[in-house]
């Protein structure tokens, strides 16, 4: 049952992508800031030894690099409430035909998964093009890291992952346990 609601969701989202570009651009955004501070790191590191304090701007580089893609994917959890409470009679007719509620959970996080994956991947992989030309054209004195890149890239998808299913578990468990009744009356 909970593969029918993973493909449930999967149409669903096939079905909403236009609804879903805002948050996909927000978090590619933080995703291309992440991956190419991570690959910078060690000539923002050098640049920072001048400077004193090495560490700290180093990591204090890095927790806006962050900060930045976690805003992007609060976006993917307001368009996940926005999209619940717009689905909320489709709800009630999915819990009033005895739908379970983990197929019906599953189905409502398909979308802001789909959102954080796309974004993430998208902004990893147009950060790692602009880093690999940015040094390749020496446009970067200190050079860009290919394993900063990489670890960038793995952290910025694995953060929207996961900061996008932990912002959207709650309205969707919200919404899959409201009474079918309350859903169809009441529409909200």
């Amino acid at each position: 049952m909970l593969t029918k609601g993973l493909a449930y969701g999967w149409l669903s989202a096939r079905r909403r992508l236009g609804e879903m570009v805002l948050p996909v651009i927000t978090t590619a955004t933080g995703a291309f800031l992440v991956v190419i501070v991570f690959g910078m790191a060690d000539g923002i590191r050098a640049q920072s030894a001048s400077l004193g304090h090495a560490d700290e701007i180093g990591r204090a580089v890095m927790l806006i690099a962050v900060t930045v893609l976690l805003v992007g994917v609060v976006e993917v959890a307001v368009a996940t409430t926005r999209t619940v409470a717009h689905r909320t009679r489709e709800l009630g007719v999915l819990g009033a035909n005895g739908i379970p509620r983990r197929p019906v959970i599953a189905a409502l996080l398909v979308e802001p998964m789909v959102a954080a994956i796309l974004g993430a991947v998208a902004g990893a992989a147009l950060a790692a093009v602009v880093g690999i030309a940015l040094g390749a054209l020496g446009l970067v004195a200190t050079g860009v890291s290919m394993t900063g890149l990489l670890a960038g890239s793995g952290i910025a998808v694995a953060v929207s992952i996961a900061a996008a299913l932990a912002t959207s578990i709650l309205p969707t468990w919200n919404a899959a346990s409201r009474p079918p009744i309350r859903s169809l009356s009441t529409g909200g």
